[in-house]
């Protein structure tokens, strides 16, 4: 035997119902975390998640100084304002492109040079124009590996303000890292935003949580320009809701069986783009019943298989785009999802892996192309369940892993799964709450022969 690889052995079902618990937001929490970090004072966030990439935030945010302290159900910060020092540390965003993106920006008022760098993945992840963009705005900022790229060292001196330009189609997260550092520089920051701009939502959030901390911004009808004030961060108290792109792969599950499912800790008053799963699912058939009171989505399905020719665009919650191909490939008709090519610069190419993997399961689906870039997907479903066995990639992203998951659960056979580990980047509890449900899954060890068979031995 020459490796062994851990898989996650994932058994179908015949029945999914119960009661589970959405994770709160993750983008909710990091902003609140960076917003309270650059107050001067104590700021408490209630309800917060806590996974990896919260984690890597609040590491990040006592680099620079903070005082986090996790309470029971609350976090307690004690910001630092404009007292920025990263004492010549290394700030390790590991996979989280908003980490490294913020803190590239915000070292620029550090007193002393910093270095942001980040894991394999990230470090081959788009940058470059976030750089310029804070060029322009004055940094100082030397790439110490691949140009355009992370790592990099900044070496502080602060920004000036005025006008940068960024493109609205490579990433939100750019937008936010100059919006998170802009009050702290000497003037108006003026931030243009070229071409489509897709991801709004998460630029909403951001325009939320800064105007929820006392900075004044401005923002276009198109989102196209976007005015930060300079100002002091004020001391607040945020309160966190479930995560709507979380909850997607419980809400694709129950799309995918005909009965009642119960979910916690969710709000219809949210700023999400992921939002969106809700009107996916009434399109498809579901009943979506909302009890903001007490934070919870009764769903009821009553169609043992949902039928019919569906078309979404997914350009305002790219995030639940591998969600949605799960989904799609149990539908019996066509169902179709364009405005994705964003995706394909997030932590995989989402689009390329759930066309991948899907086809081995036996889906017929094919990626859908524009300006030569994947869009989207269309799946033409026969309304047959697939036979599985088939072992299938993560393709080392979290959410690929957890949409695979979702579309394992009704072929008539087991499939394997790796990359299973990563759902502790967003969704620790993720084969907890579905265990609520009634899916059972278990670890495997997939032995490979010198003769190439394959040998499962239970972990």
């Amino acid at each position: 035997m020459n490796a062994h690889p851990l898989y996650l052995q994932v058994m179908p079902l015949r029945k999914l119902s119960g009661r589970a618990m959405i994770p709160s937001s993750k983008p909710e929490t990091q902003r609140a975390i960076l917003a309270a970090t650059l107050a001067r004072g104590r700021s408490l966030v209630f309800n917060d998640l806590r996974c990896v990439e919260t984690t890597t935030m609040k590491e990040a945010c006592r680099a620079i100084g903070a005082v986090i302290d996790e309470k029971d159900g609350f976090l307690e910060i004690h910001g630092v304002g404009r007292d920025i020092k990263a004492d010549r540390r290394v700030i390790d965003a590991l996979g989280s492109g908003l980490v490294f993106r913020v803190f590239t920006a915000l070292t620029c008022f550090s007193s002393s040079a910093a270095v942001i760098t980040g894991d394999t993945i990230l470090r081959n992840r788009v940058m470059l124009p976030l750089f310029d963009a804070l060029d322009q705005l004055g940094a100082h900022i030397e790439c110490i590996g691949d140009e355009g790229k992370a790592p990099v060292v900044n070496w502080g001196g602060g920004l000036k303000g005025g006008r940068c330009v960024l493109p609205g189609n490579v990433s939100s997260q750019f937008i936010t890292a100059v919006m998170f550092a802009a009050p702290l520089a000497e003037q108006v920051t003026e931030i243009i935003v070229e071409g489509e701009i897709l991801s709004i939502s998460y630029i909403r959030q951001t325009v939320d949580t800064l105007r929820r901390a006392g900075i004044r911004v401005e923002v276009s009808d198109d989102f196209s320009r976007i005015e930060v004030h300079p100002g002091e961060y004020q001391p607040a108290e945020y309160r966190i809701y479930g995560d709507f792109t979380s909850s997607s792969y419980l809400i694709g599950a129950a799309t995918l069986f005909q009965g009642t499912t119960i979910l916690e800790n969710i709000n219809s008053n949210s700023l999400q783009g992921e939002r969106a799963i809700i009107d996916v699912v009434k399109a498809l058939g579901l009943t979506v019943e909302f009890d903001d009171h007490n934070n919870r989505l009764l769903l009821t399905n009553p169609h043992a298989q949902i039928t019919g020719e569906f078309e979404f665009d997914a350009s305002d919650f790219p995030n639940i785009v591998p969600t949605l191909a799960a989904i799609g490939a149990h539908v019996k008709g066509t169902f179709r999802v364009v405005g994705g090519s964003i995706t394909r610069l997030h932590k995989s190419p989402r689009i390329k892996a759930m066309v991948s993997e899907l086809a081995k399961l036996g889906v017929d689906i094919k990626a859908l192309f524009k300006d030569g870039v994947y869009d989207g997907f269309e799946i033409h479903g026969k309304g047959e369940d697939y036979a599985g066995d088939v072992a299938l990639s993560s393709w080392g992203d979290h959410r690929i892993f957890m949409s695979l998951f979702v579309a394992s659960l009704r072929c008539r056979r087991p499939n394997l799964l790796d990359g299973y580990l990563d759902v502790n980047c967003s969704f620790p509890d993720f084969f907890e709450q579905f265990a609520l449900l009634g899916v059972h899954a278990r670890e495997v060890v997939q032995a490979l022969q010198e003769d190439d068979a394959l040998a499962l031995q239970e972990g």
